[in-house]
């Protein structure tokens, strides 16, 4: 991962927050943990702070030189837009024989960018290489999930999807606490390169 200097702070722990925060909502109503009828809070969640924020961090990477960052988060801040357009307009216009199919392709063509982000996050910390890991895991398995219309799948990559996302979420706080305090007081565990 190189990363040019830049007179911009790091923004990423504003991002992996608002990954992390609407992840960890939708695996709630994933698992069943949370009865189905409320999940419609995530959509303006996954609008305004899933999307809103990682796309506008993306674009801030862009300027710091972090190619890293900005993909990350170039990348899941417009599958949070995407997701939500799809709940709120565009999912009434799928075909009864397509509703099944086509969520599954979305989540599994993010799973294949999550592959490569995965790998590229070998040379970060260890933190963020089990995160994306597990994102792999639990989009695989939600989109299984979406196109057998078997449950357990679902339930399965919710649970995953809680894992990640409070995982992601000790990321951002270690980030945001390291630079608060000017010292590493909570460890990320760099991968040694």
């Amino acid at each position: 991962m190189s990363e040019k200097t830049s007179n911009l702070a790091d923004p990423g722990a504003w991002a992996v927050t608002a990954f992390a925060t609407t992840s960890f909502m939708l695996g709630m109503y994933n698992t069943g943990l949370l009865h189905s009828g409320g999940a419609a809070v995530v959509i303006p969640v996954a609008f305004f702070f899933g999307g809103l924020i990682q796309i506008i961090v993306g674009i801030l990477e862009i300027l710091r030189g972090n190619m890293f960052g900005a993909v990350v988060f170039g990348t899941y801040g417009p599958f949070w837009v995407i997701f939500a357009a799809i709940e709120t307009w565009f999912g009434k216009d799928l075909a009864a024989a397509d509703t099944s199919a086509a969520p599954s392709l979305f989540l599994a063509m993010f799973a294949v960018l999550t592959f490569y982000i995965f790998l590229a996050s070998l040379r970060t910390d260890w933190t963020l290489v089990v995160i994306f890991a597990l994102i792999f895991v639990a989009l695989v398995l939600l989109s299984i999930g979406a196109a057998s219309g078997v449950s357990l799948y679902t339930v399965i990559g919710g649970w995953i999807t809680l894992l990640f996302a409070v995982i992601a979420w000790y990321h951002a706080a270690g980030d945001l606490i390291n630079f608060t305090f000017g010292k590493k007081v909570v460890p990320l565990f760099p991968v040694q390169k």
